[in-house]
């Protein structure tokens, strides 16, 4: 039987049947919207799309922010999702379905999901999964399980510190975290402060500098400006010096490297920036690989947890 996996982001609610480690038919997408109740009826309404048409085993829910994944209950929001924190999820939505539910963080999940799509990762005794989107989500697994820490917050490391000049303010509310660099919006603060006394004469990129978007220094990039390539270099090094720390905390097997910004790294740039900041021991043998899963990672990663458990709960002998 398959899942539903759904997979809650700030802009976006993505579904999609999952079984075999993979997504099935199409993926639902609709907006996300404001409020905890709303968002709930969205989900809701999700779920009873897909029942009408499968019989499906249960949903799994990827949600950012941090979550207890026992009671399925959201603990830590995000700004992404204002109001979130405190909601109850896996109660209300298994006592309005009738169906097993379980919710996890979503880099956690896209983590997970990984791991159970490719089968030489399941081997492996660490691997991290880096989401570089609009911030950095990472999730961590640790032979074959989801490692989330003692307070659940394992993973949290988009807002390792990496600067000690209080430069850049996380939306967080910490000064310097390894996203306000490496994310997307990273890219923007750095080409922005290069752009600094500039003129549109000595580099076109410079007209736009007051609302600088992410494609822009992309496409210029492309287009041969140097400043941009520059900040696009700058931005790999950024990526890199978060990916040395969580060597040297982690010493993982292997790297995953996700979300929208992905598709921009230059994968042997980044290795070699790794490698040149890494303890030899650390990077001899370490590989970092682009995402197989990439945007259905979430969904496929909650989706397998709530299969995982349901083998796990067949298991347990009636008393």
């Amino acid at each position: 039987m398959p899942v539903l996996g759904i997979d809650l982001g700030g802009t976006k609610i993505s579904a999609a049947l999952v079984q075999n480690h993979r997504i099935v038919g199409e993926t639902t997408r609709v907006p996300t919207p404001k409020g905890a109740d709303k968002i709930i009826e969205a989900l809701l309404a999700l779920a009873e799309q897909f029942k009408k048409d499968k019989l499906i085993l249960g949903l799994g829910i990827a949600t950012a922010g941090i979550v207890n994944p026992d009671s399925g209950q959201v603990v830590g929001s995000t700004g992404n999702l204002p109001g979130w924190e405190g909601t109850a999820l896996k109660k209300i939505l298994q006592s309005k379905t009738a169906l097993r539910t379980h919710v996890e963080n979503d880099a956690n999940a896209s983590a997970y999901g990984e791991v159970c799509a490719v089968p030489e990762l399941a081997k492996k005794t660490a691997v991290v999964a880096v989401t570089l989107g609009t911030g950095i989500g990472v999730g961590i697994i640790i032979d074959g399980k989801v490692y989330r820490g003692a307070h659940f917050a394992a993973g949290e490391a988009g807002h390792i510190k990496v600067s000690m000049d209080n430069r850049r303010r996380c939306t967080c509310g910490l000064w310097d975290c390894w996203e306000a660099y490496g994310a997307g919006r990273g890219l923007v603060a750095t080409a922005w402060e290069m752009l600094e006394n500039v003129t549109p004469q000595q580099c076109p990129l410079a007209a736009k500098r007051d609302n600088l978007k992410t494609q822009d220094i992309l496409d210029a990039a492309d287009g041969g400006d140097v400043l941009a390539q520059s900040a696009v270099h700058k931005w790999h090094e950024h990526v890199a010096n978060g990916l040395v720390t969580l060597c040297h905390t982690l010493d993982p097997d292997c790297f995953v490297i996700t979300g929208g910004m992905s598709k921009f790294v230059d994968f042997d740039l980044l290795r070699e920036l790794v490698a040149d900041r890494t303890l030899p021991r650390v990077s001899e043998r370490l590989e970092i690989h682009p995402s197989v899963l990439q945007e259905a990672g979430g969904m496929v990663g909650a989706a397998e947890l709530v299969l995982q458990q349901a083998l796990q709960d067949e298991q347990v002998p009636a008393i």
